[in-house]
């Protein structure tokens, strides 16, 4: 079988066209992220960055991309078939979600509801987290360097077993590709696109759920990325996936009914645990298709946005924007909102905590203000007149330079402060260069944020010059 039984599952903006240094920054090393660069194709240079924006069509930009089909009906000549299969499973238990719920919950005996309520809530958190810690940010993205054994079992095993949402390999290998398609620009291979489409409502039902009940063309970006994952916990888990699917979504809730309430408790815990699968991947279906259609802030370099507000995910709705833009970080947001608003980046830590992950990733200063600069830079490039652009390009960019160059220092003294900690040195010794390196970070600090300031103030300047003509 394949998709989530078995094997493979699988308001427009204004586009901004960046020339000059600015330009350049984009198609650099410095900016292109190193998870997708290394994740796409190890030997692929900068160029086939410039060649993807370079094709990209007129009015159309990498976060904006053309459209690629008319109707759904047209994926059918590009071989697409559907996934019968999942099809099946999945309309099938979505209509006894619907049908079944409301009786189960009237002829449950007396007590029973509770649990089932209790049951469907629970099945859908644990889903839907370890979707999120697990197959999304630890696997998908190696968050971590290391991810023990015991995390593999508890999270991969059972935890996303209850999502249903295919088996981690294959799950993670999807949005290996679907990322990497935001540096080559090859949105055809995007495995659950929300811009194929001319029309919202098909990119959203595409999307959200239609692209996991079809069959998608093989690729070499896809079947490179699933050899990528090979870590014997995950080849394991997508062979036991089907039995493991069975066990927990469906055996263990009829013999804990059973043993409730008898063959009546077994029915309604079964049809508790298909609510609480659904509700999970709906829940996290929404990264695919709310967080790449609506939001603020659009990221650089792909259709995702951050929105702030869609708190379903977990932390994955809404700073989606930051996330493409730096995929291999823990976080999923920069700044005290990413803080707010991401609770799965704290199970992350509290794993790192128990020694049970180690070696988190995540963007430096530089990188952060880099994406940071490269948006601000973009909207103001939308709000000017071209004229004034040209003129304040160059000075702009010197701006954020500086700004950079100032996280770089600070990030210095910071690998240095960790490098002196780890040395075996005399006590006076080592507070002495202790003392000092500190009033040096605190400098390299107050300097970033004064260069950051003189960014946004020079951005302020060339908004009131567009006034003043």
């Amino acid at each position: 079988m394949r998709g989530y039984i078995g094997a493979f599952s699988g308001a427009k903006a204004k586009s901004i066209s960046f020339r000059g240094p600015i330009y350049d920054l984009v198609l650099s090393h410095s900016y292109i992220r190193p998870d997708v660069m290394a994740l796409s194709n190890k030997s692929a240079s900068v160029e086939s960055a410039d060649s993807a924006l370079a094709n990209t069509p007129a009015g159309h930009s990498p976060d904006n991309p053309a459209p690629l089909y008319g109707s759904i009906r047209e994926l059918f000549s590009h071989g697409f078939t559907i996934d019968w299969a999942t099809m099946g499973y999945v309309s099938v238990t979505h209509l006894l979600c619907l049908i079944a719920t409301p009786f189960a919950y009237i002829y449950a005996p007396a007590g029973l509801w509770q649990v089932m309520l209790g049951w469907s809530l629970l099945q859908a958190f644990i889903g839907c987290l370890s979707t999120t810690v697990y197959s999304h940010r630890l696997i998908a993205h190696g968050a971590a360097r290391s991810v023990s054994w015991p995390v593999h079992i508890v999270f991969g095993f059972i935890g996303q077993i209850l999502a249903m949402q295919g088996s981690v390999r294959r799950w993670a290998a999807l949005h290996v590709v679907h990322h990497g398609i935001d540096r080559t620009g090859q949105h055809q291979h995007d495995p659950y696109s929300a811009t194929w489409f001319s029309s919202v409502w098909r990119n959203f039902l595409w999307s959200h759920m239609l692209s996991h009940l079809f069959h998608h063309p093989e690729s070499e970006p896809k079947e490179r990325a699933f050899k990528a994952k090979n870590h014997p916990a995950l080849v394991w888990q997508d062979r036991l996936y089907v039995p493991l699917l069975v066990l927990w979504n469906h055996l263990f809730p009829l013999a804990v009914g059973f043993y409730l309430a008898g063959w009546v408790g077994a029915l309604c815990l079964q049809v508790a645990a298909i609510g609480g699968f659904i509700l999970a991947q709906h829940n996290t279906w929404t990264v695919n298709s709310v967080t790449h259609m609506w939001g603020f802030t659009r990221g650089i370099y792909s259709s995702a946005k951050n929105n702030f507000i869609w708190f379903g995910p977990l932390g994955e709705g809404n700073h989606h924007g930051d996330h493409h833009d730096f995929g291999r970080d823990y976080r999923n947001g920069f700044g005290w909102s990413g803080w707010l608003l991401d609770p799965t980046r704290y199970v992350i830590l509290l794993l790192n905590g128990l020694g049970l992950v180690r070696g988190l990733r995540r963007a430096s200063k530089e990188q952060e203000a880099n994406i940071v600069a490269l948006r601000q830079l973009r909207k103001a490039q939308a709000g000017v007149q071209k004229r004034l652009w040209d003129s304040w390009e160059e000075r702009l960019d010197e701006l954020r330079g500086e700004w950079l160059e100032a996280a770089k220092r600070w990030e210095a003294f910071k690998a240095q402060k960790l490098q002196l900690q780890s040395l075996s040195l005399p006590r006076l010794e080592l507070e002495s260069r202790m003392d000092k390196l500190k009033a040096d970070m605190q400098a390299a600090k107050h300097q970033m944020r004064a260069r950051k300031e003189a960014f946004f103030a020079g951005l302020y300047e060339m908004r009131a010059a567009q006034y003043a003509i």
